[in-house]
């Protein structure tokens, strides 16, 4: 159940508690007014009676006049009634015009009252019998408990019904709230709150305001500090390609020439050891040609980035000829360098994972361009990579960290789909409509 039905719940939940203690409190109230009233008008009408008959009474229409005194009397009912039992007159109540229902009567009707005054009549001996009859005042009662209790339901309606539209208030700004913390959660800085409102939630706004600004601004201070360690590390790749290039290689050029000239002594073993340096030395040439390419790809790049995905994708299919490698690369021109260097570092580094971690059949390329976006996906069908805890501290996970970085320098997403049907790496990143050439 959610939080705004439990608190509406209990909200509704104590009101008609409170609209049941008023109810019980009104009827106890009512009964105790009901039988003040009835037994006071009850015990006057007899004393006044009394007093009547204190007097000679010589003949019964004295008596018949006693008794039609109380015709149309709320409260009271008197009757004559002869020695025998019989009653001679009998005088009725009024009728409420708004009498209260059977169930409201049987709850409030008070116990009833009765009295016998004796008239020593000559010939004649009789009674006079009074009765107490309550329901014109459990009418009356029943209006005035009625009108109260419709009062009492409709304040408890419409305090519901504020405290809903007040729990709905706050609900909705905790939800924008929610909302805001996962936009910065997935890197969208750019979350804010109105802060406007009562002051207990514009200071709250305020506070998450002044949170997404420091994160915006850590955001674009790291973005920068990550896009100049790229070029750190370009650099020093260019550096210990061209200390390769000048030293190793020189050497190397000299060991071929010293085993050259080895090979021209004559004899045969000087012969079959020049050729086992020359072999050695020339594997060990193509070996730092190999990891010159690597270390350099920039200058690959001069030639186009399909070019150099070509030649990525020849560098590893030599070495795996069972894996089918498919390309789509539907490329615009781009302004910014760093766009086609960042899709070379993700291609270079989704390919080593897939074909080092999941032993796949298939692998897939594809970069072009969607809706101003430069979109690089590379997808194989192999046993994908471990991302478990256990995988944290993992080659695989530390290159899914760097292709993340690279991504998030350039305000891009990175987005890892595995599955048993293998891993699919897709880096997307935002090109301005300046940036593409048309």
């Amino acid at each position: 159940m959610s939080l705004q039905l439990r608190l509406i719940g209990t909200v509704t939940l104590l009101l008609l508690l409170s609209l049941a203690a008023g109810a019980g409190l009104l009827s106890v109230h009512a009964r105790s007014m009901i039988d003040l009233e009835v037994r006071t008008a009850f015990e006057g009408a007899r004393h006044s009676v009394s007093n009547t008959l204190k007097s000679d009474v010589e003949h019964t229409v004295t008596l018949r006049q006693v008794v039609a005194s109380f015709e149309g009397q709320r409260h009271v009912r008197a009757a004559l009634v002869n020695e025998a039992g019989r009653i001679i007159v009998q005088s009725r109540v009024s009728h409420h015009s708004d009498p209260a229902p059977a169930w409201f009567r049987a709850m409030m009707a008070p116990a009833p009252l009765s009295a016998t005054i004796p008239v020593a009549l000559p010939k004649y001996p009789c009674t006079v019998v009074l009765t107490s009859d309550p329901t014109n005042e459990i009418a009356g009662v029943w209006g005035h408990v009625r009108d109260a209790f419709i009062t009492m339901a409709l304040f408890c309606l419409a305090t519901l019904a504020a405290m809903s539209l007040a729990i709905t208030y706050a609900l909705r700004f905790f939800r924008r709230v929610q909302d805001g913390l996962l936009a910065i959660a997935h890197g969208s800085y750019d979350a804010r709150l109105p802060a406007n409102g009562v002051p207990e939630f514009a200071a709250l706004a305020n506070g998450f305001n002044h949170m997404a600004d420091q994160l915006s601004a850590l955001s674009k201070s790291n973005r920068q500090l990550y896009a100049q360690l790229q070029n750190v590390q370009e650099e020093e790749r260019a550096g210990i390609a061209r200390d390769l290039h000048d030293e190793v290689g020189a050497y190397l050029f000299a060991i071929q020439v010293d085993a050259k000239a080895v090979g021209k002594i004559g004899t045969p073993e000087a012969s079959r050891l020049s050729n086992a340096i020359r072999e050695s030395v020339a594997h060990i040439q193509n070996q730092v040609k190999n990891i010159l390419r690597q270390l350099k790809p920039v200058s690959q790049l001069e030639f186009g980035l399909e070019s150099a995905v070509s030649d990525l994708v020849a560098f590893w299919a030599r070495r795996h000829p069972d894996i089918a490698f498919e390309q789509k690369i539907a490329l615009p021109p781009l302004a910014d360098r760093r766009y086609e260097e960042a899709a070379y570092r993700i291609v270079q580094e989704a390919l080593s994972n897939a074909i080092r971690h999941g032993a796949p059949k298939i692998i897939r390329i594809e970069i072009e361009a969607q809706d101003n976006e430069l979109v690089i996906a590379v997808a194989d069908d192999g046993g994908g990579i471990k991302l478990g805890p256990d995988a944290k501290a993992g080659p695989g996970h530390a290159g899914l960290a760097g292709m993340r970085e690279r991504i998030q320098a350039l305000n891009g997403r990175f987005i890892v789909n595995h599955s048993n049907g293998g891993v699919r790496v897709t880096g997307i990143l935002p090109i301005a409509q300046e940036r593409i050439v048309a």
